[in-house]
């Protein structure tokens, strides 16, 4: 069976993480880094990892999650958040580190400034905030996909009190929101019964139309 196929078959939302079971720090680096890569609109990557490594917090968590487990018992806990104040500095340190890694002068990037800001302050703040959580989603969905692939499950989770998690995790003096969490490790195949079920999806004709 083609890799990709076998992979994206044997990948579920895990519910029952084995807890004495921790990803190697290798390839926890192997993922961070594949999160720092992943792409965004004008690459401006607008989100934040925490990464929760307090056992007592991650507990306490818990109550927040609707008694979510994952959230305690999985190798880690990732928490994607975005910014409440997105403006300029982002705009300015990202301009930043292009000018450090490539060497380019400020001059030569002010048509690229003028219009990400032009973007920005089009936006209105619904919108804004639309546009961060969708580019969060789209590092969520490669950070699952790269755990896929290195037999690591994970179990993206929207049904939590961001607020709570704000408050705990002190991001709101930081300025940030959660928006997904996204615990990683490895399935406990006896404890959770949806661990060998078959995938259910429509056909590719049902959900694909042709235009020619």
């Amino acid at each position: 069976m083609n890799k990709i196929i076998e992979v994206q078959n044997w990948r579920y939302a895990t519910k029952v993480f084995d807890k004495t079971k921790k990803i190697k720090d290798n390839d926890f680096q192997t993922i961070l880094e594949s999160f720092r890569l992943t792409p965004s609109s004008f690459w401006l990557q607008p989100w934040k990892m925490i990464i929760v490594e307090n056992q007592e917090l991650r507990e306490k968590l818990v109550e927040h999650s609707w008694d979510q487990k994952q959230i305690s018992n999985a190798s880690h806990l990732l928490v994607l958040a975005k910014y409440n104040d997105f403006w300029d500095k982002n705009i300015n340190s990202y301009l930043d580190k292009i000018i450090e890694i490539r060497g380019w002068s400020r001059e030569n990037l002010i048509w690229y400034e003028e219009m990400m800001k032009w973007f920005i302050t089009n936006l209105t703040p619904e919108k804004l905030n639309n546009w961060q959580e969708n580019q969060i989603h789209i590092a969520l969905w490669n950070l699952i996909t790269i755990c896929a692939f290195m037999w690591i499950d994970s179990c993206a989770i929207w049904w939590f009190i961001s607020e709570k998690y704000d408050e705990i995790l002190w991001l709101k003096e930081k300025w940030l929101s959660s928006v997904v969490l996204l615990p990683i490790g490895y399935r406990d195949e006896e404890a959770d019964k949806y661990s060998k079920l078959k995938k259910v999806r429509f056909d590719l004709d049902e959900i694909i139309e042709f235009v020619k």
